[in-house]
């Protein structure tokens, strides 16, 4: 009778282990054990929120490699929502693509590192995108993966992919905007000034930017004028270095630029040639 038993709850064994779905690869991000219990259903191109009200456009060419996963949260957890997406290659387990988390917007000063995608007047939208490079014996399945990742990385796209319901859209806090266009640049404030990235500004307004590390200078390039830029020591202009960025202030646009430098009341800068012939064509 034991053995009979032991026979029947190895079958069980057996078969629970056949059920379950292919092994993630080592390394992913949190929830990859559990993609194959929590996938969405993405087949409409579209994946709604749980949360918080919001739809998420899933892009064609995704859908035959993307898995999307949301996350059980714990109780009383800050994250209103987690979406964990995923690379499912042709012959492989599951590589991690991103985590997208929502958080209400009176937490967003503890949420750390995450990039920021969109704010509504209630919830902040940050994305983490996995800097992992798997290999793939698949050569499609490695342009897939590098093309979506790249889609990913550039925020603004991501941003374009959410909807949401009348009169509850994103608001833009602190972005960069240069003859009328968005840029990828960020705004940061120290002691109530704004900083403006000095690259995303610059190569916006049509210059080409170089940087030499002999003399930590940035030379700055168009055909109609040129600037070199010393960020430590004299000609500075104010600039500061965060991380592995230099920002610059208004003074930067207006003495040396020649460009107007604005503000709204939500932080953005607004960035305009004054004379319409140094326009970027």
């Amino acid at each position: 009778m034991i053995r009979r038993v032991s026979i029947l709850l190895a079958c069980v064994l057996c078969l629970n282990i056949v059920a379950r779905p292919a092994a993630v690869s080592a390394g992913n991000l949190s929830g990859a054990a559990d993609a194959g219990y929590f996938g969405l259903d993405i087949s409409s191109g579209a994946v709604y929120g749980d949360g918080c009200e919001f739809t998420m456009r899933i892009p064609a060419e995704w859908l035959e490699y993307v898995v999307v996963a949301r996350e059980p949260l714990p109780p009383r957890s800050r994250t209103v929502e987690q979406l964990n997406l995923y690379f499912r290659p042709k012959n492989a387990g599951l590589e991690i693509l991103a985590n997208i988390f929502v958080f209400e917007t009176k937490y967003s000063a503890e949420v750390g590192s995450y990039k920021r995608i969109l704010e509504t007047d209630e919830y902040d939208f940050r994305a983490y995108v996995s800097a992992s490079e798997p290999e793939f014996t698949n050569a499609g399945d490695r342009i897939m993966y590098n093309h979506i990742i790249g889609l990913l990385g550039d925020l603004n796209y991501v941003a374009e992919l959410f909807s949401f319901p009348d009169g509850r859209g994103p608001i833009v806090k602190e972005r960069l905007y240069v003859n009328g266009a968005l840029t990828e640049g960020s705004v940061i404030y120290k002691s109530s000034r704004p900083y403006v990235p000095l690259r995303a500004a610059c190569e916006a307004l049509g210059y080409t930017v170089i940087w030499y590390g002999a003399d930590a200078s940035v030379y700055i390039e168009r055909q109609d004028r040129e600037f070199t830029l010393y960020t430590a020591g004299r000609q500075n202009y104010g600039a500061e270095r965060v991380e592995n960025s230099f920002y610059v202030p208004a003074l930067f646009f207006i003495q040396l630029l020649r460009t107007s430098f604005e503000t709204d009341k939500r932080g953005n800068v607004f960035i305009t040639e004054r004379d319409a012939h140094d326009a970027v064509r």
